[in-house]
């Protein structure tokens, strides 16, 4: 599958192609400057080549015929026919299908480069594939004027060229070099500038004048300060280009590699350098240019990255919150399941009462007294835990254990009688208070018991819970449930604290995770101690840190 084309219809595409006639002509007739053998297209700089490649890239290889175009365009009205029309047409014609297949070979899925130059990827491919296009190009179109006898020792000293007969090499060079410039400058800044959704250029207005500003300097230090020689004070050119590739990216580089690409060869002309000079020049540019555009690659891939990472983290939040919503939903469900069944049960006893000869007055109160202790509960339950999702902490207090254990023991206490469980309370007298939620301890105490008991319902014999409470060393009380059941079974054993696992029927595998988040928000930390009562069933134990003494 090969990279979609940018197709343009009817005046648009018109337009199109009359633009890029029109600027190859124009940059065809700017560029011709310091030409070997002349009349023929070799010069030191050529930048029109790069804008075939961008209109190749950017628009298809379809438009490979009007490349031919062009260059015969340019030959006629820029030089005039200074070569037989066999050799024009053959002339004009290479450089269309070398950069034609150029294209095609880099626009093929193999090489999967994208025109936008979004990737060092794309740049890499780019250069490799320029510089031996422009290579082979060189030594084929030099080779057939070389062979037509064009490239003769007066043809060169005509023009200062200093080619001789066997001046296929120099001449060569020359090609090369103004064509791979041409293209590594003048490409990039076209294919980046036209991209479809373009990167505005970073900074303020003050801030890019001076980079401009750091570039003339540059040129100034190079060509007009007379400290050196032009060529040991070249690298002056690599410091604002630094600059600007780390504050701009590739949209940057390739405008300032542009900008002292022109500054390069206007300073030249000013000053009247020779072609062998110029060709030196253009060879510290060719490192210039690969120095841009590779460092303004990296530069905008990094912020590239750091978008996507942007955006990945605004989604993992997003995620993390739907999460977070989707567990505080499950948790209330799991903690009103309780509460919502005993206020049920008491209605319905209310309703009994009502409907027979009228219970004592004292009875009914106690019941619905009950119903509102539940309903008081159950609302407590719902700010706490919405507390806990939000915050991740509770609101400790001094609690004193034995009404807890208590009030855990008696919310229990009726399923436990329809199956025959025994609770025991096992808490020594003095046991210090601890510093909990009372809410977060009552629910954790409650979701153990249920626990024991779903544990207790189909077990036979003797069926008991044990809830104690002992010190842990001087600064934790630990608070454990026991029971006689069956125990744990060993594929649960090592995820009994983890979310959603379950093996109850109808489980939904949260509450032991629950109460372990409650536990360690409030400093303690919640394991499996094993066996329970008698050697058999299972036992859960927590700690929680004593109470500061009051002062």
């Amino acid at each position: 599958m090969r990279l979609a084309e940018e197709r343009l219809s009817g005046w648009r595409y018109a337009g199109l192609i009359a633009g890029y006639l029109a600027g190859y002509v124009a940059l065809d007739w700017a560029s011709y400057i310091y030409p070997v053998a002349p009349p023929l297209a070799i010069t030191p700089w050529n930048p029109a080549p790069g804008l075939s490649v961008a209109l190749l890239l950017r628009f298809g290889t379809r438009n490979g015929p009007w490349l031919f175009v062009a260059a015969l365009l340019a030959d006629l009205l820029v030089r005039g026919q200074h070569a037989p029309w066999p050799l024009l047409l053959v002339a004009a014609a290479l450089p269309a299908i070398v950069y034609t297949a150029f294209a095609a070979a880099l626009r093929s899925a193999a090489l999967r480069f994208q025109p936008d130059f979004s990737t060092l990827h794309d740049a890499t491919l780019f250069v490799a594939a320029t510089v031996l296009a422009t290579a082979g190009l060189a030594l084929v179109f030099v080779g057939l004027f070389h062979a037509a006898g064009e490239l003769t020792t007066a043809g060169g000293a005509a023009a200062g060229g200093n080619v001789a007969a066997g001046g296929y090499w120099q001449a060569a060079a020359h090609f090369w070099i103004g064509d791979l410039i041409g293209i590594l400058v003048t490409a990039p800044l076209l294919l980046v500038l036209s991209r479809r959704r373009p990167v505005g250029i970073r900074g303020s207005p003050a801030e890019r004048i001076a980079q401009l500003a750091a570039i003339l300097a540059a040129l100034w230090i190079v060509f007009e300060s007379g400290w050196a020689e032009e060529l040991k004070l070249f690298y002056v050119l690599f410091l604002p280009l630094v600059w600007i590739a780390m504050r701009h990216g590739i949209e940057g580089t390739v405008i300032a590699t542009a900008i002292i690409q022109v500054g390069l060869i206007a300073a030249m002309r000013a000053a009247g350098y020779a072609t062998r000079d110029v060709l030196e020049f253009q060879v510290l540019l060719v490192a210039v240019a690969l120095t841009g555009l590779f460092l303004g690659m990296t530069v905008s891939e990094r912020w590239a990255i750091a978008r996507q990472l942007r955006a990945r983290e605004i989604e993992l939040d997003r995620s993390l919150r739907l999460a977070g919503a989707s567990e505080m939903a499950s948790a209330l469900a799991h903690e009103l399941n309780q509460p919502l069944a005993a206020i049920g049960s008491y209605v319905r006893a209310c309703q009994l009462m009502l409907t027979g000869e009228g219970p004592p007055k004292a009875v009914l109160r106690e019941t619905m007294d009950k119903v509102t202790h539940e309903v008081t509960r159950a609302g407590d339950v719902v700010h706490r835990l919405r507390d806990f999702f939000r915050t991740g902490s509770g609101r400790p207090e001094r609690v004193d254990l034995g009404p807890v254990l208590g009030a855990a023991v008696t919310a229990g206490l009726q399923r436990a009688e329809r199956h025959g469980i025994a609770f025991r309370i096992d808490a020594p007298p003095g046991l210090p208070p601890v510093q909990a939620d009372r809410i977060h301890l009552e629910i954790v105490l409650h979701n153990l018991v249920s626990n024991a008991i779903d544990a207790l319902k189909t077990t036979n014999g003797e069926r008991n819970v044990t809830i104690s409470a002992l010190p842990e060393g001087a600064q934790f009380v630990r608070i454990s449930v026991a029971d006689n059941g069956p125990g744990v079974a060993p594929e649960m054993g090592g995820q009994l604290f983890e979310a959603f696992a379950t093996s109850k029927p109808q489980g939904m595998g949260l509450g032991l995770a629950i109460s372990r988040s409650l536990v360690e928000a409030g400093g303690g930390r919640m394991w499996h101690a094993g066996a329970g009562t008698g050697g058999r069933g299972s036992t859960f134990s927590f700690t929680l840190p004593v109470a500061r003494s009051e002062a």
